[in-house]
């Protein structure tokens, strides 16, 4: 008889094994300096981070995803931050060209991001709004090249401004909002790139883009303690309206 266990099993083994360790290292870790801005270095950049926004050192998905951004070369894009905290993916973009506006619905990460642009000199290129999600931005429909964001990807509903970070809402409504947003603010061949967690049912989480046309794409696969990360691109897919007026246009 197979006394294997089952690759269900084994992942739902995994992932009760990452939770009690995500709780003790939260606990242990994390929560004695949620009452005092602490500064650290991150990819190069000097940060500031004050209580209840993301501490992008204590997890790795902003590292991973911030690695990869500055392997590209944005020069001449127009970008959007969505969820900014201390700003670090704005800073990432910023550094390899591009031009950033830079969202958060906590006031206090939409101070802390435009500090940080300023110490580390990049503050000509990241324009930093408060606001929910896309409302409000400058740019008009079809202006945003790229939208990048860490999004908080656990589905429950937040409590605090610092839960908004991990908790997307118990229906997913962090990415629901984001994907109908994305349609409206991307250009006809514009993009997204996030980080993903295997916390979390991955279709499951992208299915509000999947569903609008979405082409996904994996570009990055990072395994750290019983977690795998993924930095995933999103392609807006131009509809044959769209495509017969970029022709038109071209002609």
């Amino acid at each position: 008889m197979n006394t294997m266990p089952s690759a269900s099993r084994r992942r739902s083994l995994a992932r009760t094994v990452r939770s009690i360790a995500s709780r003790l290292y939260y606990e242990g870790v994390v929560r004695p300096t949620l009452q005092r801005t602490v500064e650290t270095r991150m990819l190069g950049f000097t940060l500031s981070v004050p209580p209840t926004v993301f501490h992008p050192k204590f997890y790795f998905t902003s590292r991973i995803l911030g690695s990869y951004i500055q392997s590209l070369d944005l020069r001449g894009k127009n970008a959007l931050d969505v969820g900014c905290g201390s700003g670090i993916l704005s800073l990432a973009a910023a550094s390899v060209g591009a031009s950033i506006t830079a969202v958060d619905i906590n006031p206090a990460a939409v101070a802390a991001t435009k500090v940080n642009a300023l110490r580390n000199g990049l503050a000509e290129r990241i324009h930093v709004l408060e606001s929910d999600l896309c409302l409000g931005l400058p740019a008009g429909p079809g202006q945003i090249d790229l939208i990048i964001t860490n999004p908080p990807y656990y589905r429950k509903d937040p409590g605090t401004p610092a839960e908004r970070a991990f908790h997307g809402g118990a229906s997913n409504e962090f990415m629901v909002k984001l994907a109908e947003a994305s349609l409206e603010v991307l250009s006809s061949e514009g993009s997204l790139l996030l980080v993903l967690s295997s916390d979390v049912d991955e279709s499951r989480s992208l299915e509000p883009f999947t569903s609008k046309a979405f082409q996904q794409t994996t570009l990055v696969e990072t395994r750290r303690f019983l977690e795998l990360l993924r930095v995933i691109r999103l392609d807006r897919v131009a509809t044959s309206i769209e495509s017969d007026e970029q022709s038109s246009t071209r002609s």
